[in-house]
Order: C-alpha cells, then structure tokens, then sequence
C-alpha cells in the first residue's frame, strides 16, 4: 500500500500540463480586452458589445478578503459535484458543507447551477461589467477561455495568500503556482479530471474503445449519442492526432469535419453541457462524451451499467477551480471555505463521494485508511469501492496515464475566439 501519490507522480502532473499550455502561450493573449468574449449570440443575449472593466479591478491589497465574514455564503458549482448523504428523514445533504457552517457559523447557500461555463458566465458577465454584485460569493471555473477572461477584465478578486495555510500545506504540485495562474493569483483548483467517453454496457453493440464508434450506428444506434458543446473540438482534436495547443484554423475545421460526419451518421442525440449526465443515466443516451468522475461515480455508486473509456487517440484534461466574484458579498467566507477544502479529511470525503482527481494528495493514503477500516468491520462491499477509487489511475495517474492526456487550446483573443466559433457554433447550433 503506498501512502501517497509518490513526489515524481506529483511532478508529472505538472510536466505534463505544462508541455500543454506554457505560460507564454497564456500570456501572449492577455493583452485581449476580453480574452475571447466575442461571441455574438452571447454578446446579444449580455445585451452588451463592450469588453471594457467597468467592474472595478479589486485586488487583494485593497483587503476585500479582511474582517469577519459575512454570516452567509452563496457558493455557484457544476452538478454532481459535493458529497452527499441523507438524514434520519431522508433529507439530502452535504456533509463536508455542514461540518464547514458547524465550524464556522457561516449558512453556506450551495447551488449546483453551473452546466457550462459559457452559459454561466452569460448569465453573470452583465452584473459583472457593471460592477454590481453577481450573486455569488464563490463559483467554479474550468481553467481555460472564461477563466482568463474573468482574470484580464478584473471580474474576479484577487485572491489573498495569507488565507490559505491549508492549501500551502496540501496543496499538489500541479495545483500550486499553475501555468494558467501564476502564484494562484485569481483561483485554487477545486478538483480535476479527464474528458473521455461513457457508456451504457447493456445498449451498445460491443465494447466503445474510440472516437470513432460515437459516429457509427452500428455501434451506437442512432439518435443515442450525447456531445459536449465545450470540450468537443479539442478531444477530436486529439483523437486526430493534432495538439490543441498549437492548434490553428486549418487544424480546427479538420475537427469541424470529423464532427459533421458524425452529426450527418445520425448517432447525435444533442449537443449538452453538464445535463448529458441524467439522459446518459436513465438510458437515454447509449453514449456520451463524458467526464471522468460522473461515469465512475454512476458505476461505483450508483450501480450503473456504466463505463468510462480513455479513448484510444488520447483524453482532454482539466482543471476547475473556485474564484470569487468582483462585487461577492462575503470574501472572507469564500476565502475560508476555499482553504477548508484543503484540509485532508474534508478533502477525502468529498473525494470518496465525487471520485475526481483531488488537489490533495494525502487523501489517497487516507482512503485507503478508511477501505481498511471497513474490511476490518466487514463492510467488504464498501471497502472494495473505496480500495478501488484510492488505486483509480483517473483519481490518481502516473507518468505513463498524463502521457496520453492532452490540455484544450488556450491562446484565446476576440480574434481566435470569434475564428473558433464561427467553425464549430454552427455544427452544435445548426
């Protein structure tokens, strides 16, 4: 049994994102106004064409995260993505959220209502520009296109290293100082994974193993397939052979086509957000572009006839982190509930629930300490789920495992982003 990820595990995470994305690569479209927000139908939906700061650029010396904190925290985060557990009255909860409001006295107001991070920031960017509070005190933002875009307009706080002796104790490697956010300036990664594929292994004609079977009715029948709008391009990107990274037009309407003959196979049910996972679930979709925890929380959890498939041509990693919102009411309480996660134990039980690659490392020794423990009380089922979530490579990967991971395109200005959207929009929108 090993403690813990070992230190060049720890490393590898990080050599591997950053041959993804340097930080030259990220920095070379800073100067964007926007970083990427060019999208017409959203700019319309906004009611806004402007990508100036009228938000005021808060900064962490200005000390929006000292004093007490307020005595309630609305926390914005994606589905299926906080430990659960029910009371004596069947009443849903979570508990890491209430050991947090039994330690600190602050009511934690959790909704799970991010389903894509363009559609969510649609929603908050007009508050945002206007410097007007967004609702939020902390949300959760894939690193990548919106992530810059909220840290180059100011529409994200600052965030204060003396609030984090948490996470500067149990941080990973690749979870501090990372490549997309020098010194975790605006944000602290919430959890990690891959994007790959999922399916039904009762409704599909024999094992999915690539990109490919998702546009072949032989495999997957038709209208039974599930897309995601956002990772799309860049895992068929990868599953042709071309880095994202380095990604341009010609690479990415050679994606386009590949995903036009699938939406012409008729395999495509629809284009989704986080709501594939329900329709993937209930037997709806055979198949679905899917997220690595999902999937593996449906089958070890749920009992699904579910699997999740690192496709043959590669996998799309990300990361998700917590931010706090330009204009949040409570700051300081998201600086708390931001370091509270960082604890191992808090950070263990929501890994064992999510199954999701944590940004603490000591929590695979302490899962393995807990599948113990039940064996030794002969709770052999449970145990062996946990044994088997401490040992996932999709929890915690070697070398060899983020060798064949790839990070998504990243040079995001209004140009390349107005460029990228005018070629896959009208495949996920037509």
């Amino acid at each position: 049994m090993s403690d813990h990820p070992k230190a060049d595990e720890q490393a590898a995470v990080q050599r591997a994102l950053e041959y993804r994305l340097t930080r030259r690569s990220l920095l070379k479209g800073a100067g964007a106004g926007i970083a990427g927000f060019s999208l017409a139908s959203l700019l319309a939906a906004c009611g806004s064409d402007d990508g100036g700061t009228s938000g005021g650029e808060a900064t962490a010396s200005q000390n929006v995260f000292g004093g007490q904190p307020g005595d309630t925290l609305n926390f914005a985060n994606w589905p299926a993505y906080m430990d659960q557990a029910k009371d004596k009255d069947g009443n849903v909860y979570h508990p890491t959220l209430r050991t947090f409001e039994q330690q600190t006295g602050i009511k934690v107001n959790y909704t799970d209502v991010i389903n894509d991070n363009a559609e969510f920031f649609g929603k908050i960017q007009p508050l945002l520009a206007g410097g007007d509070d967004p609702g939020y005190d902390l949300i959760v933002i894939s690193a990548g296109r919106y992530f810059t875009t909220l840290a180059n307009n100011g529409w994200v706080y600052e965030l204060d290293p003396t609030k984090r002796p948490n996470f500067d104790a149990n941080a990973a490697s690749w979870a501090k100082d990372p490549f997309y956010d020098p010194g975790n300036k605006y944000g602290m990664a919430w959890q990690s994974g891959i994007t790959g594929i999922g399916y039904n292994t009762k409704l599909v004609n024999g094992s999915i193993t690539k990109m490919d079977d998702l546009a072949n009715p032989a495999k997957v029948g038709t209208n039974s397939v599930g897309m995601i709008t956002e990772d799309m391009p860049n895992l068929v990107m990868i599953n042709l052979g071309i880095d994202p990274t380095t990604s341009g037009p010609d690479e990415w309407k050679e994606a386009a086509a590949w995903l036009q003959m699938q939406k012409e196979s008729g395999t495509v049910r629809a284009y989704y957000g986080n709501d594939y996972l329900p329709d993937l679930q209930e037997g709806n979709l055979k198949a679905s572009m899917a997220w690595s925890g999902d999937v593996l929380y449906s089958k070890v959890w749920l009992l699904l006839d579910m699997e999740y498939v690192f496709p043959e041509g590669g996998a799309l990693l990300f990361i998700d982190n917590m931010m706090v919102p330009a204009g949040a009411q409570n700051p300081a309480g998201a600086a708390e509930i931001m370091d509270f996660y960082y604890e191992p134990q808090n950070a263990k039980k929501l890994t064992e629930w999510i199954l999701y690659m944590s940004p603490v490392p000591k929590t695979k020794k302490l899962i393995m300490e807990d599948a113990e423990k039940n064996f030794d009380q002969g709770y052999k089922g449970y145990a062996r789920k946990l044994e088997a979530t401490a040992n996932s490579p999709f929890l915690y990967p070697d070398e060899e495992f983020l060798s064949r991971t790839s990070w998504g395109f990243a040079d995001w200005t209004d140009e390349t982003a107005e460029e990228w959207d005018s070629i896959f929009l009208p495949i996920s929108q037509g």
